[in-house]
């Protein structure tokens, strides 16, 4: 039995590009799920750091 691989590299990226570069967040997400997401992160002390590193314009950053 074959199996057909479909690639990523196959997909057009400059439509989603193209797309959020024309709104105010340069990605999916809000600030609510940003703080959503940083709650599954278990024993997370609060002095933590992060890096944010080629995140876009890194909106996520401002509220962390």
């Amino acid at each position: 039995m074959m199996s057909e691989n479909h690639s990523i590299h196959e997909f057009d990226v400059n439509l989603i590009v193209e797309y959020f570069s024309k709104i105010e967040r340069q990605g999916p997400g809000s600030p609510e799920i940003t703080l959503k997401a940083l709650s599954f992160i278990e024993h997370l002390s609060a002095n933590a750091q992060v890096a944010d590193l080629g995140c876009g314009t890194g909106g996520q950053t401002m509220v962390l």
